[in-house]
């Protein structure tokens, strides 16, 4: 979804602009993307589906939100990495990953939202540090705006608070019929390129093959019900000015779906947020350099005392 993202000309005329630039890290090797998915979690019942949900480490409880059409898989980096600094918890919204479908099969954001606030009453965590990934983070302005005295900081990766135009509804729902006709497989070739770099692509071709692997998790349902909620997804440009608590807006620089112009515009309309910008990833930055991406999350949470 190259098109959508904002022209060469636009991306330089903001760098400037940022107020973090996460520093390089190497991304996962070979070896560490070729790890089969071992994931071992709980799950709880809500509004009827089973829903998967991990937690690590100890400390403040972060929350995160994977987008469409992965998993909480795509916060394994996370689990480990930043164990030591926070209780990680991931979950896999219904119909993705080890969840079952949402029960009557129609997604919304503010369907999504209410199976986050369902998983923070089952483990009684009353505030945490929330966030989310493209389609999570659009998710994470929802819980925000539905439950904003759950949280206790804010995280958005590579996301937007605007709604879809003609052109993103059309292509959204077109992921929902390939997957419907053809099967989900029959999505990876056009999605994986908009998730990573080229150069990740061509060098380290086994974390393609793990977003691969991450994506085929997904049911047909999630992909219909995903799609469908990110082509109708409501405005959240009005909310991000009453957002109160730190926030961390988390950018791949070569972001090819929701391009870094997006994530500057958001930084500015939060008060006091904070923007960094991870180099060399693209859509999925936090997967695809998990150290550079750790070490922003970690210096950001020590700046706010979180």
């Amino acid at each position: 979804m190259k098109r959508l993202a904002f022209a060469l000309s636009s991306l330089l005329g903001v760098a400037p602009f940022a107020t973090a630039l996460a520093q390089s890290a190497a991304p996962p090797t070979q070896q560490q993307a070729q790890a089969a998915d071992t994931r071992q979690g709980g799950t709880f019942n809500a509004y009827g589906s089973q829903i998967f949900y991990q937690v690590s480490g100890s400390g403040t409880p972060l929350v995160l939100i994977h987008g469409y059409p992965l998993n909480g898989g795509l916060f394994a980096y996370q689990q480990a990495g930043l164990a030591s600094r926070f209780q990680v918890i991931t979950l896999d919204l219904p119909g993705f990953g080890k969840s079952s479908p949402i029960v009557g099969g129609v997604g919304s954001t503010a369907i999504y939202a209410r199976y986050v606030i369902a998983l923070l009453d089952h483990l009684g965590i009353q505030k945490a540090v929330i966030g989310g990934h493209s389609m999570g983070g659009i998710i994470t302005q929802e819980v925000y705006r539905e439950a904003s005295n759950r949280f206790a900081g804010m995280i958005l990766i590579d996301t937007i608070s605007q709604p879809a135009s003609i052109i993103e509804q059309s292509e959204w729902a077109g992921f929902g019929v390939q997957a419907t006709r053809q099967g989900v497989p029959s999505v990876l070739p056009n999605l994986v390129p908009m998730l990573l770099t080229g150069n990740t692509l061509l060098n380290i071709p086994a974390v393609g093959t793990a977003i691969e692997n991450i994506i085929d998790e997904a049911s047909v349902s999630g992909m219909q019900t995903g799609a469908e909620t990110l082509a109708l997804r409501p405005d959240y440009r009005p909310v991000l000015p009453t957002i109160s608590v730190p926030t961390l807006v988390l950018e791949g620089v070569d972001d090819g779906v929701y391009a870094f112009p997006i994530a500057q515009s958001i930084q500015a309309a939060i008060p006091g947020a904070t923007l960094s910008l991870i180099p060399d990833a693209g859509h999925v930055s936090i997967f695809e350099q998990p150290a550079a991406a750790n070490q922003a999350i970690t210096a950001w949470a020590d700046a706010a005392k979180l």
